[in-house]
């Protein structure tokens, strides 16, 4: 484990485009958590409780509304652009709240605060949609979202801490004026990202900005691919218990423990603990092909936990249940979001990531809404109960679905690292060797069997899985291919006939990608379109030549059927 830990956060560290990813994430997390303190702080001293409350309802239910829309725009429009752009508009708000405060216009903060929400919840969609074109392999993608986690974690305590100390020494206009600079240090950093998106291919018709449309194809995705609906469907689930643990925790240090009111802010920050530690170590578990079932277990650890502080109230029993709960909280938020990125198709990866994020908002209401009920039914134990065994008995229900998803990540990852052996496909960001990965065909073809032949149209690119395979031309052999090795790629790339006949030597296993869908991937991103082409132009190279040549027989000893 920890040479896989070294390497996965080497691979992470070394990559310009994550590192500007992750500095612009942790400024603009640090913004968010300062944020919420200052504003709930300036609602309370302006209103008193109702100001609060009118707070929590403006940052949630404006920003649900928004981010199907949100996301359907950044399927639509450059993911860095729209990054830059939520970042600066939230800055600019942000500090527009900050002279609203200080001018006394508490209803103009009101409504800046309310658009400057709305702007941070685009971040983390359209982000999540933006991770897996900057990862050139699923294991960086998921340790980039595990040290995403760390980060988030160290956010969470640095925030708070900055607008404490604002609050202190100056006033929440002087916050509301340090979350404008992180926001606008977010969007300098985003600014930065230098990547490719990959180029349409030639002849594909031109879509039509449909926002709406778009908005309803987002729900129809989940329906074409219903295991990334089974993520959303449990982790709904387990906002649920997010949300009443929202109140629990307040029954449980107050009522079930003699932990007392300041043990509220204990178990949150035991929460805390647990997370940084479980996200700093699943940095380490990025290769894990078992996902799927790791996203189950820390569901069932979010519930578990509950039901022991229900049946053993202890203050230190309290304390540690928290610490478990903050640590199934990282393994899911890594597994569950890296999923997602992995399930659902980069071109509707953006609005599918937002729905995501509108359906948690609203579940985490609703058990916030639905506890206080249990707990006058049930009594504080049994509400702990209850609430607790909601979780594991979802997982069980659907462990079936989640062996599936490991079954599907187990079969992709053993296709990408078929595919990331050939030389042209090695550069290609995760979004597009995951595509091509899903279209392999095998072909298995009997020894002394032709792949295909001299003068035959080109169809498909074949890489070879096991056995070997011998390039002939003029009647001779001019190269062998073994496992890993490619070809099939000069037909299809000049759209020429084949140049020479492949036969299997051996019982001879390939992998197969049709023509267009290889030429699409290929060319539509210059590095490996530059690679193919220099590989192509090697290869007819060596026929000019190859006269020149002793000629070695053919291993049929046959006339080449061209």
């Amino acid at each position: 484990m920890p040479g896989a830990y070294r390497e996965a956060l080497a691979s992470v560290t070394r990559n310009r485009n994550l590192r500007l990813a992750q500095s612009s994430s942790f400024s603009a997390w640090t913004g968010e958590f300062l944020f919420l303190t200052a504003m709930t702080v300036y609602a309370f001293d302006t209103d008193g409780a109702v100001g609060v409350g009118v707070v929590g309802f403006l940052r949630v239910l404006p920003a649900t509304v928004a981010l199907p829309w949100l996301g359907a725009l950044a399927d639509r429009v450059p993911r860095r652009r729209l990054l830059v752009g939520t970042c600066g508009l939230r800055a600019a708000t942000a500090a527009g709240a900050g002279l609203a405060a200080a001018a006394d216009q508490p209803t103009a903060v009101y409504a800046l605060l309310t658009v400057s929400t709305v702007c941070h919840a685009a971040y983390r969609p359209v982000l999540g949609a933006l991770l897996p074109t900057l990862c050139t392999t699923p294991e960086e993608l998921a340790g980039v979202n595990a040290v995403r986690a760390v980060l988030d974690g160290l956010a969470a305590l640095v925030g708070p801490l900055l607008a404490a100390a604002l609050l202190a020494q100056a006033s929440p206009a002087a916050a509301f004026a340090a979350v404008a600079l992180l926001s606008g240090v977010a969007g300098v950093l985003a600014a930065g990202l230098r990547y490719e998106s990959g180029r349409p291919a030639a002849g594909a018709p031109a879509e039509r900005t449909r926002v709406v449309a778009d908005v309803v194809d987002g729900l129809r995705e989940l329906r074409r691919h219903p295991r990334a609906a089974e993520v959303i469907v449990l982790g709904g689930v387990q906002c649920v218990v997010r949300g009443a643990l929202t109140v629990l925790a307040v029954v449980v240090a107050v009522d079930v423990t003699d932990l007392g009111r300041p043990g509220v802010g204990l178990l949150w920050a035991a929460f805390g603990v647990g997370g940084l530690v479980a996200a700093t170590a699943s940095i380490g578990a990025a290769g894990s092909a078992r996902l799927g079932t790791l996203f189950g277990a820390g569901i069932a650890l979010w519930g578990v936990p509950l039901v022991v502080v229900g049946l053993v109230t202890s203050s230190s029993v309290a304390v540690g249940a928290f610490l478990v709960v903050g640590a199934a909280n990282a393994l899911v938020d890594v597994t569950g979001f890296t999923l997602l990125q992995r399930l659902v198709p980069d071109r509707t990866l953006a609005r599918v990531l937002a729905l995501t994020e509108a359906v948690f908002s609203l579940t985490v209401a609703l058990g916030s809404l639905v506890v206080p009920l249990l707990v006058s039914a049930l009594g504080d134990t049994g509400a702990l109960a209850v609430t607790g065994c909601l979780l594991p008995v979802a997982v069980a229900a659907r462990w079936a679905a989640l062996r599936a998803i490991d079954a599907d990540i187990g079969t992709r990852r053993d296709r990408i690292l078929l595919l990331r052996r050939v030389g042209m496909l090695r550069l290609l960001p995760v979004p597009a060797i995951e595509g091509l990965a899903l279209r392999l065909r095998r072909i298995r073809v009997p020894a002394r069997t032709d792949v295909f032949r001299a003068g035959d149209p080109g169809d498909d690119f074949y890489v070879v899985e096991s056995g070997s395979v011998a390039v002939v031309a003029d009647g001779r052999e001019i190269r062998r291919l073994g496992p890993g090795d490619a070809f099939g790629e000069i037909a299809l790339l000049r759209s020429v006939p084949r140049t020479a006949t492949v036969r299997a030597l051996v019982d001879t296993e390939l992998a197969a990608l049709s023509g267009p869908q290889f030429v699409a991937a290929v060319t539509g991103f210059s590095a490996t379109s530059s690679t193919a082409e220099q590989l192509v132009r090697g290869y007819l190279t060596e026929d000019l030549h190859r006269h020149a040549v002793p000629p070695r027989p053919d291993p049929d000893s046959s006339p080449d059927p061209a």
